[in-house]
């Protein structure tokens, strides 16, 4: 007898590999992680023998509650067309990995911005192509994908710049083509200047 196979929560499928990204709504913030492999049950428990998860992003709670039904609703609608159930957010959420990296990008793009232009900023994500949302999320990812370090330079910078600025009648792509080759020139000037030795001081008196 076949078993039948056991898709948990935004189309996680263990058969298909163990990577994956879990949501974790507990505290007072919203976490997204990356794990690369699978413990066997979806309580989110860590397994010495397993490689350690990402985090990717921690999100304070209000901005969590302008993302989430829009993002649930986006997810739901390809879920269906797949055939699977649509599923909901809990307390620890599953995502399949395609899932998750959107989830992340969006989750990037609103951590800081006016939350006034969040509408603006979910309305331009849905203008990406999930496979345009996957390319950013790994361009991204390469060097910004860690929840503190990265935050304010390059490409993570120009994902919130683009989503949030950009009319949502325009193309967020054009409008993250202009800006991170600025955004990256920033990036390598920076990058100069801190392994830039520091100029010895002359003691007070010498010249």
């Amino acid at each position: 007898m076949t078993r039948r196979r056991q898709i948990y929560d935004f189309g996680f499928d263990p058969s298909q590999g163990g990577h994956h990204f879990e949501l974790s709504d507990e505290g007072e913030s919203v976490t997204l992680v990356e794990w690369f492999a699978w413990n066997g049950s979806d309580r989110g428990e860590e397994e010495p023998l397993l490689p350690a998860p990402e985090p990717k992003v921690h999100l304070d709670r209000y901005r969590w509650s302008r993302i989430a039904a829009a993002v649930a609703d986006e997810f739901n609608v390809r879920l269906r067309r797949a055939g699977l159930r649509p599923a909901t957010w809990k307390t620890r959420t599953l995502l399949a990995p395609h899932f998750g990296k959107e989830l992340a990008l969006l989750m990037w793009a609103v951590e800081d911005v006016d939350p006034s232009l969040i509408p603006n900023v979910i309305a331009n994500w849905r203008g990406f192509a999930p496979e345009e949302r996957w390319w950013l999320y790994t361009t991204i990812n390469a060097t910004a994908g860690h929840p503190e370090h990265g935050k304010d330079r390059g490409w993570r910078k120009a994902i919130r710049i683009a989503l949030a600025e950009n009319p949502t009648e325009g193309t967020p792509s054009s409008a993250l083509r202009e800006l991170a080759p600025l955004l990256e020139a920033q990036e390598r000037r920076s990058r100069r200047e801190r392994r830039r030795p520091e100029q010895p001081r002359l003691p007070l008196g010498e010249s």
